[in-house]
């Protein structure tokens, strides 16, 4: 249950920013961005539970960076029919959005799906004795 909760924060946390940034910004249909946010929560949160518990929160966070741009870019490209808009532009600050929430986002899982009470910027670090 707790990954049905997480997929559904992630995904109307990537519904929302594609809203306001396709959607109020560019003009793209509602339909569009929901099938776009699901695309991207299924392979980010299939990635999130791969690369993110065996890496650090920046490196997960920059690979849904790059899968949310190619993601966004290739579907826009493909659903929005003779766009008015730069394809490119609309997927690269709609991704750096998401990466942003994606941040947070990985702690809530640390912290709430994978249990771990500490996340990396937590932790306390001890200094060092000589």
């Amino acid at each position: 249950m707790r990954h049905v909760e997480a997929f559904i924060m992630k995904y109307l946390m990537t519904f929302v920013v594609l809203f306001i940034v396709l959607g109020i910004a560019f003009g793209v249909q509602v339909g569009d961005i929901a099938l776009i946010a699901l695309a991207v929560g299924v392979l980010g949160y299939i990635g999130d539970l791969v690369i993110y518990r065996r890496t650090s929160n920046k490196i997960a966070s920059g690979g849904d960076l790059v899968l949310s741009f190619v993601v966004i870019w290739l579907l826009l490209m493909a659903l929005v029919e003779n766009p008015d808009f730069s394809p490119f532009w609309a997927a690269l600050s709609s991704a750096v959005l998401i990466a942003v929430g994606e941040w947070f986002f990985h702690i809530y899982l640390s912290k709430r799906v994978f249990g771990n009470k500490e996340t990396s910027h937590t932790l306390k670090h001890e200094p060092k004795r000589y």
